[in-house]
């Protein structure tokens, strides 16, 4: 999450049948909540992750002219589906509208966004104002904020040589063409293509051989306070990632790091029971590294991750 502020994050667990505004959730899951009914990312007990990210190119309906907000995509969907197939079907029948949140100080937030459930990726974004979505399979397996997911394809198609629109093994990886310490989304959304092209699977024996290697991916794109500023949104506060997170979905882990505690938490949701545990969110940040957060387990020796994915 990269903005001039920290966003009120919290780690939220979210039970069967907790209401929200216009429904009731099918089905639990574990997320980051900033108020006002908004999450930016969730896992649910059935493995579906979904992730928001910004995109100034975004334009839903009207605001008040939709089913749900821009905001609520991401926890009505995982409340709702238990695949990106059934994930598929509810946006397709769902209207979504534009609006403003208090956390960014009254902006309405273009967003687009990302559901996998580890056997199909796809992208969300909502661009012609109907409120309906143009959904995409996610071939590269990365996104980044702004452009549009077809202006990303191209970016990556121009980067790697014999790319056909497909993560195919024909591809290669040219580093002549992008910037190596371009810290804009472009850039790096470059380096996770880059990273996922010269990836040697053969190191990556087990799931958590793929958590670790997510980690140090994330090391690449991290942005301290200070190296770049978002001055639309704010004239003095530096642009800066508060958190990150990396999603287990064959193990339904969900692991996170903040940037005031570099200790990495794991939540066990699997281990949740989700019909019988009660709505909670607790701050994402001011956490001690010897604080447990709600239904998270302390790694023993977080030496062995590095940072954060970020979006």
């Amino acid at each position: 999450m990269e903005w001039p502020g920290e966003l009120r994050g919290k780690i939220a667990v979210v039970p069967r049948g907790h209401e929200f505004s216009e429904s009731k959730t099918t089905h639990g899951f574990v997320g980051i909540e900033h108020g006002e009914e908004l999450f930016s990312s969730a896992l649910n007990e059935h493995g579906l992750s979904g992730e928001a990210l910004a995109l100034a190119g975004a334009v839903f309906a009207d605001e008040g002219q939709g089913d749900i907000r821009s905001g609520d995509v991401v926890r009505y969907v995982l409340a709702n589906a238990r695949s990106v197939d059934e994930a598929e079907k509810i946006l397709q029948s769902t209207k979504v509208s534009v609006a403003a949140y208090d956390v960014v100080d009254g902006l309405h937030l273009g967003m687009h966004y990302a559901f996998n459930d580890g056997k199909r990726a796809i992208v969300v974004e909502y661009l012609d104002g109907t409120g309906f979505p143009v959904i995409t399979e996610n071939k590269l397996g990365v996104m980044t904020n702004d452009p549009a997911y077809h202006e990303q394809e191209a970016l990556a198609g121009m980067m790697l040589d014999g790319y056909d629109g497909y993560h195919s093994a024909k591809a290669r990886f040219s580093e002549e063409t992008f910037a190596a310490f371009d810290y804009s989304p472009i850039g790096r959304f470059q380096k996770m293509v880059g990273f996922n092209y010269t990836m040697d699977q053969s190191q990556l024996k087990t799931d958590f051989d793929g958590v670790n290697r997510a980690w140090s991916m994330v090391n690449a794109v991290d942005i301290p306070q200070g190296t770049l500023y978002w001055r639309f949104a704010s004239a003095e506060v530096p642009q800066f990632t508060s958190y990150s997170n990396v999603v287990d979905i064959a193990n339904k882990d969900y692991y996170f790091r903040t940037y005031d505690n570099m200790d990495i938490r794991k939540i066990d949701v699997d281990s949740i029971d989700f019909s019988n545990v009660k709505y909670s969110s607790n701050s994402l940040l001011e956490a001690k590294s010897n604080t447990k957060t709600t239904n998270s387990k302390q790694l023993l020796d977080c030496s062995m991750y590095q940072f954060q994915l970020a979006s």
